[in-house]
């Protein structure tokens, strides 16, 4: 089967604690126009200021990191089920909550919404591991950002976008933890994943969703990664 992996971010599904309506439904177009291109998606669903709010509270109640991670993989496992649910017309399965789940649903139902695996591993890891699992031509993450910068153009507007970076040079711009409900476009164990699997990966802005088409065609949107 050919088939790719796409990571489309809270930030890029929700307006802070809305629902994008308009963006979701154009978004299950898009894929509908991929599936001309593939015989299988996995899109990876973030949970979004929803969970980072959920992890807020908990934290507020004193809850450990583990707790924490917990409850934003249950926010991002409803998002999933609820693109399902938009993409198929039927009330979703049971969201895959591991790689060989994942791997089980595709060739079922074609294109498979999941959300995050276990705690400490981010939604972005969960995809390159997807992707490295079924053998994805490519993986496409999905950002509120058109690629990525030599520093966050959100608070430097100057920053230079990389149209290609490798590995090495972003293992050492995305170094250091991260703590639960933290959003950070790419952390160091999803740059490992795609160093050893050789995936080609793209990170471009998820608006308009036609970026993801264009990035799953092969056409040069966003930044790609050399493993």
């Amino acid at each position: 089967m050919r088939t790719a992996v796409v990571k489309v971010g809270g930030h890029v599904l929700f307006n802070g604690l809305e629902l994008d309506v308009e963006y979701a439904k154009s978004l299950c177009a898009e894929l509908r126009r991929a599936l001309e291109l593939y015989d299988g998606l996995v899109v990876v669903v973030g949970g979004g200021e929803l969970a980072r709010k959920y992890v807020a509270w908990g934290r507020a109640l004193g809850l450990n990191e583990s707790a924490l991670d917990t409850i934003g993989l249950r926010v991002a496992a409803v998002n999933a089920a609820l693109l399902w649910a938009l993409f198929h017309g039927t009330s979703p399965p049971e969201v895959p909550s591991s790689v060989s789940g994942v791997v089980a649903a595709v060739p079922v139902w074609r294109v498979v919404f999941v959300g995050g695996f276990q705690p400490a591993q981010s939604t972005t890891t969960v995809a390159a591991l997807v992707a490295e699992a079924v053998g994805a031509e490519r993986l496409v993450l999905a950002t509120d950002v058109d690629g990525v910068y030599e520093d966050d153009p959100k608070r430097n507007p100057k920053a230079r976008k990389l149209e290609v970076a490798t590995v090495d040079e972003l293992e050492r711009m995305f170094s250091g933890g991260v703590r639960a409900g933290e959003y950070r476009l790419l952390d160091p164990l999803t740059l490992a994943v795609i160093k050893r699997s050789r995936i080609e990966t793209r990170v471009v802005s998820g608006k308009p969703p036609s970026n993801i088409t264009r990035a799953l065609m092969g056409e040069p949107v966003g930044t790609l990664i050399r493993p």
